[in-house]
Order: structure tokens, then sequence, then C-alpha cells
């Protein structure tokens, strides 16, 4: 279950609930990730049949089932009442992809801290690896897929910056991370063809892969560019990064630097992407 340090969510946020109750006026969910009030096991939210849908409903059964998980917008809260009014129609699908998806990589954040603290030789419990380490990083990103993606990356770094963290623990840490966080990417593959008939020909496309290659400067798993030798005077080239706007940019960075150094040595090239 994903921890939330407030015991509500804010105004205008968008949350996953759970519909425990659907009435003739009103469905009644549970909303597992925030606390509540003290005298109950979760919050409590409540949707009007007016934020069900843009369009007259009905039957609200036809909409919404019993325990059915469902992305809302938070409309109201009035804390010291416990009250949390949701919407289901101000939400769009874009927005219900995007909270799907945060929720998947939250409950993977949980996991991690989970697995530190069933670590053997490690003593430590829930709430102080949430101290320690689950909010000083979650404090740093907006979003759990950042958290989580960054820990993959970078993560030693993020944690030699807190404070307080037993060197048993940091290196426990890391190593769940690494093998228990994948991070997808998307990849741009295609051949090179580089021709340059000068005297001293093959020292100038040596020097012209050199520039391709350093076109990232501080290459990673999740963001580089690789060159291989296929057979003059062809050559690999792969992009990776974590989206394809990054990566298309990468690309044209590469091909803006083999259109600069060939029309300085008399070269010439060719992209052909797989």
């Amino acid at each position: 279950m994903v921890k939330n340090r407030d015991p509500f969510p804010r105004e205008g946020a968008f949350i996953m609930g759970r519909v425990v109750d659907i009435q003739n006026q009103y469905i009644y969910v549970d909303l597992p990730d925030y606390d509540g009030l003290p005298s109950e096991e979760c919050a409590k939210g409540m949707i009007h049949i007016s934020e069900i849908s843009s369009r007259w409903v009905k039957n609200i059964r036809s909409i919404v089932r019993i325990n059915q998980r469902i992305v809302l917008r938070v409309v109201k809260v009035v804390p010291d009442k416990g009250q949390i009014d949701l919407s289901l129609r101000r939400v769009n699908s874009a927005q219900k992809a995007l909270i799907v998806k945060e929720h998947k990589y939250a409950n993977k954040y949980v996991n991690l801290l989970q697995f530190l603290t069933e670590t053997e030789g490690i003593d430590i419990s829930m709430d102080e690896a949430y101290k320690l380490i689950g909010w000083p990083i979650k404090e740093q990103f907006d979003f759990y897929q950042e958290a989580v993606e960054a820990l993959k990356e970078e993560g030693e770094e993020i944690l030699d910056d807190l404070e307080n963290i037993p060197e048993d623990v940091k290196r426990a840490f890391l190593k769940i991370v690494d093998e228990n966080v994948e991070v997808s990417t998307v990849s741009i593959i295609g051949k090179l063809k580089l021709v340059n008939t000068s005297g001293d020909g093959i020292d100038k496309i040596k020097d012209t892969l050199n520039e391709v290659v350093n076109v990232i400067e501080a290459p990673m798993e999740t963001r580089k560019l690789t060159l291989s030798y296929i057979g003059a005077p062809f050559y690999r080239l792969e992009i990776v990064s974590k989206d394809y706007l990054d990566a298309e940019n990468i690309l044209s960075d590469t091909l803006e630097v083999l259109e600069n150094i060939s029309s300085q040595n008399n070269g010439k090239f060719e992209f052909i992407r797989d």
C-alpha cells in the first residue's frame, strides 16, 4: 500500500480510490493511500451523482462496481470532519493513464523500502526506512516514477547526499534497487555510411566517429549512443533513451555534428534508419 505523509489528499489532486458502496445518489470510496481521521482505517470519500459523468446517469452501477479501483479528482477536503468530496467526471483519459502508471511506481517504491526492512542483517522498521530514505528522496521529485528511475541511474549519489544513513543500510538499499528496478528505454537504430577519399581519410573518419560518440557528454545505461563497425564504409549507430523525443533530439544533434565535420574535411555521410 502506498504511504502518504499527509492523512488527507489536497484539493485538485488526482488519486486512486476503491469503491466500497453504491447508493442512488452517491458512490462511497476508500482511499487506502491516506490515513484519514485517527478513528478510520483509511481516509474515505464520496462522489455525488452529479460528479460521476458529464452525461445523465440512469444507473450508477452501470458505471462502477463494488471493489473497483478508479482514478478520481479531489474537489473538496474538510480534514477535521474527514470529509472528502471527489469527482469521476473531471478525470480525462490521459490523467487516468498517468495516475495508474504513477500508482504502479508508487507501489514499487514502497516495495523497495519493504525489501530493505526484510534484508538479513539490517535492523530497520518501515517507519525508520521512510524517515531515513523514503521521505527525503520523494521530496526531491514530483513523481514516484522519477524517484524510482533516479535511484536506478544515480542511486549512490542520491543516497550520499542524505544524512544519517548507516553505510550498511545504504549498501543494502542500493543492491535492492539494482536487483529490482528496470528503467524502460526506446532505441533508434540505423546504419551510418562514412566516406572520405582524402589521403588521410581513415584518420578523418576516426576523428568523425570520436566526435559522434561524444554527442552525449555523460552517457548512462538509459541514455547513450553507441557505434559498432559493420564493414567499410558502414557502422551501426544505436541511440538509447527513456523517451522517443529525447532520442530524436540526440539523433538530430548527431546528424548536425556529421554535417559540420563532413563539410570541413571533404567527407560524405549517410544515415539509414532501420
